[in-house]
């Protein structure tokens, strides 16, 4: 198992033009890769602003973006997060897809979004996810040459028995492609980064779009990597970038054994398991 990994942020600031924001993430992984990035990790429904007609809208060209990022992937011989797209299946049903691809560029790993977003938090936006989008059932883990890996879907990191579920997987990883609000990113986004990882200690890569106010949902930005001790390895700012963390994977094992969470569990007072769809 390799003891490091260099995980390129691609932190893009979205507009209704579909195309150009594709383009524009194929060009941030591009820029990643030639900084040396092993990973390369988009934000939750990158290709399109987090909104229900242009979800809906933009699910035409997820086909597209999906070959795109399997052929960078192979390309530049990395693998890529691909946040998420809005993924139509034959049925009909459109849900908050996440995609994974390998060094090889093929498809290892799918997650579709669990918790839908059905709220009006404090400050704002009303949202209505479950009117759009069809919520996922499965909870899965993808290897890489650091380690068991899973992703989750912005909403998803609020609910502590998925990352409980994943680390009795073996997950040493966790990508959350997000979009979260100004208002609920300011008060919560870098608090559930950092606590997801203390709970798993592990590597928590969270990714959002860059703030567009022009947008009518603006996203917080404010991507963030933390380690398995729960301190910020990176957290970018409000705006569009590019950025290669380098994250230790050996700290895993060194505040494993060194602080052991995970055997301190009650198994014969208390237990998470996932249950059957």
């Amino acid at each position: 198992m390799k003891a490091h990994v260099s995980i390129g942020i691609c932190q893009l600031k979205q507009t209704y033009d579909f195309e150009a924001n594709l383009a524009k993430a194929i060009s941030m992984i591009d820029q990643a890769a030639g900084q040396g990035a092993e990973i390369a990790v988009l934000p939750e429904m990158f290709i399109t602003p987090y909104e229900p007609a242009s979800i809906k809208k933009a699910a035409a060209f997820s086909g597209t973006a999906i070959e795109e990022l399997k052929q960078r992937a192979a390309n530049h011989k990395i693998y890529i997060v691909g946040g998420s797209l809005p993924y139509r299946e034959s049925d009909g049903k459109l849900f908050n897809r996440a995609f994974v691809f390998d060094s090889a560029g093929d498809l290892v790993f799918t997650h579709d979004k669990i918790h839908l977003f059905d709220c009006t938090p404090p400050g704002g936006p009303s949202v209505k996810e479950s009117e759009t989008i069809t919520p996922g059932t499965q909870l899965n883990t993808f290897f890489t040459p650091w380690g068991e890996a899973s992703v989750i879907v912005c909403y998803d990191i609020r609910f502590t028995p998925l990352t409980q579920v994943l680390v009795k997987k073996g997950i040493r990883m966790l990508f959350v492609p997000a979009a979260f609000s100004l208002a609920t990113g300011n008060a919560h986004w870098e608090m559930l980064v950092r606590m997801r990882a203390v709970e798993m200690q592990g590597i928590v890569v969270g990714v959002q779009p860059a703030m567009n106010r022009d947008l009518r949902y603006v996203p917080y930005g404010h991507s963030i990597v933390a380690s398995p001790w729960g301190d910020v390895v990176f957290k970018a700012g409000a705006g569009e970038t590019v950025h290669v963390v380098k994250a230790d994977i050996s700290e895993i094992d060194r505040i494993r054994q060194m602080f052991p969470l995970l055997t301190h569990i009650r198994h014969d007072l208390y237990t998470t398991k996932w249950g059957k769809a």
